[in-house]
């Protein structure tokens, strides 16, 4: 069930960011519902392969997809599948979908195909530590290594779950390409980091890569609203509705940094990560 909502929400959540954003521009902008009319348009046309590609660049897409909607299954929104150590295949799933559009972007031949997969590769080494580390202490903090068995947050967890929040809040903007680690709306080639990967992508290819990328942002959403004192579904719609705010705020009155510049705000991150963990460790100890 979890899987199918954020399949669902995802081109609403991603055509209402351009809407608030266009309304914070003082424009009209397409309406919330723009991303389902696109994702169809875009499973109606043909798509194109390079010649010098091969089977892998067919592959990027759908295992991109495939592995955003797996880790999707096992997010506690609805009950669902739940086993000990579940969020670290939840997010080593999230990351494979990156994995493969990497070598699809590499498997094309384009300079920034290649170019792309380099600096989403730095990026996606400096976000990770710091989930994984953030995820950890909840974990460790509720004496529970499920995401559906995540204790409530407390006025003893709270500079944990504090941090953890930090944590993933930074790793949604990080893993979905938005200001101010990538720009999604630039058409300037040596700026790109996400958007170069999928340059020689269309059609139907092109449909799957824009789904999974919305269904990972909501994923990451999820994540954050599990530390949330509210029952999962209420807690991951407010948590929507933050993050859908947050963005567009950060987006309308922010800018892109230096590419250098982004192992300085991804350090937080990890930093973020590493606190939380010494939370908990000092907390058992005291």
């Amino acid at each position: 069930m979890s899987a199918v909502l954020l399949l669902l929400l995802a081109p609403l959540f991603t055509g209402c960011l351009k809407w608030v954003k266009a309304r914070l521009q003082n424009r009209q902008g397409p309406g919330p519902l723009i991303d389902y009319f696109n994702l169809l348009k875009l499973a109606q046309k043909s798509y194109i392969v390079p010649e010098t590609a091969s089977a892998v660049f067919l592959l990027g897409p759908s295992l991109s997809f495939l592995g955003a909607v797996l880790a999707a299954t096992m997010l506690p929104v609805f009950p669902g599948l739940s086993f000990t150590g579940d969020f670290l295949l939840v997010l080593y799933l999230l990351n494979l979908g990156r994995f493969f559009q990497a070598l699809a972007a590499l498997d094309s031949g384009s300079a920034f195909g290649g170019q792309g997969s380099y600096r989403e590769s730095l990026v996606a080494v400096l976000t990770e530590p710091g989930t994984i580390l953030a995820l950890s202490a909840v974990a460790l903090s509720s004496q529970e290594l499920s995401l559906a068995s995540l204790a409530p947050l407390s006025a003893q967890n709270l500079l944990v779950y504090a941090l953890a929040l930090a944590a993933l809040l930074l790793s949604l903007v990080a893993e979905g390409a938005r200001m101010p680690v990538d720009d999604p709306a630039t058409h300037l080639e040596l700026t790109m980091i996400h958007e170069a990967q999928l340059l020689d992508h269309s059609g139907p290819l092109l449909a799957l890569y824009e789904l999974a990328s919305g269904v990972k942002m909501l994923s990451y959403l999820a994540l954050a609203s599990l530390l949330l004192p509210l029952s999962h579904v209420l807690a991951f719609l407010l948590m929507v509705v933050l993050g859908l705010a947050g963005l567009a705020i950060i987006e309308t009155y922010g800018v892109r940094l230096r590419y250098l510049r982004l192992p300085d705000l991804l350090t937080y991150n990890t930093l973020a990560g590493i606190l939380a963990m010494l939370g908990v460790v000092l907390r058992f100890r005291i």
